[in-house]
């Protein structure tokens, strides 16, 4: 969930990667409403959406290193 390489033109999603986080998400995450909500903001994120689309956060993805992208979009 590095930006710096999703956002890039030549990325491919790869389908065992998706299916091990959705997977990992379901052992660390049982409640369903939690869980539905992570998925909304991983939709979010796919699409450039919400905080993803805001300007400062585009500019800010070749800047920021790997644990503090997780650290913010994890804890907001």
């Amino acid at each position: 969930m590095n930006p710096h390489y999703h956002y890039n033109p030549n990325f491919k999603v790869n389908s065992n990667i998706k299916i091990g986080l959705y997977q990992c998400l379901e052992r660390m995450v049982p409640n369903a409403s939690e869980m539905c909500k992570i998925d909304l903001q991983l939709e979010s994120f796919k699409d450039v959406k919400g905080l993803f689309g805001i300007e400062a956060s585009k500019t800010a993805r070749d800047k920021k290193k790997n644990s503090s992208l997780m650290v913010g979009f994890l804890w907001g």
